[in-house]
């Protein structure tokens, strides 16, 4: 559901970030029906790095870009899930996400524009 048909709807956004010339890392959004899901206006986000380069801003850099493009388009929020335990809680809270709800597992988390 993250990446299939990616780019044939409206919401489908994304950014790769590039060190000496390799992928390291990519941020995407579209409005879907997932974990994060908070209503059919609102972008859920996605996120991946490679290991040896998280803890450097470059995940930082990939949502705060993707936030700007996303209010720059008109978009008031954006959603993820994240695992309690994850590490990068801390990040999303940094760029501005906030936990609006909760399950055993995960947290839902709301950045709002």
């Amino acid at each position: 559901m993250y990446v299939e048909d990616f780019g044939n709807h409206k919401s489908d956004m994304g950014f790769v970030a590039e060190v000496d010339g390799t992928l390291v890392g990519a941020v995407w959004v579209r409005i879907m029906n997932d974990y994060g899901h908070i209503d059919d206006d609102t972008p859920s986000f996605a996120i991946s790095l490679y290991k040896d380069c998280r803890g450097v801003g470059i995940g930082t850099k990939l949502m705060e870009k993707m936030l700007d493009e996303l209010k720059d388009k008109g978009y008031r929020q954006a959603s993820l899930a994240v695992q309690k335990e994850n590490y990068a809680v801390k990040m999303y809270q940094k760029v501005g996400f906030e936990i609006v709800d909760e399950n055993q597992e995960e947290f839902i988390m709301v950045c709002r524009m």
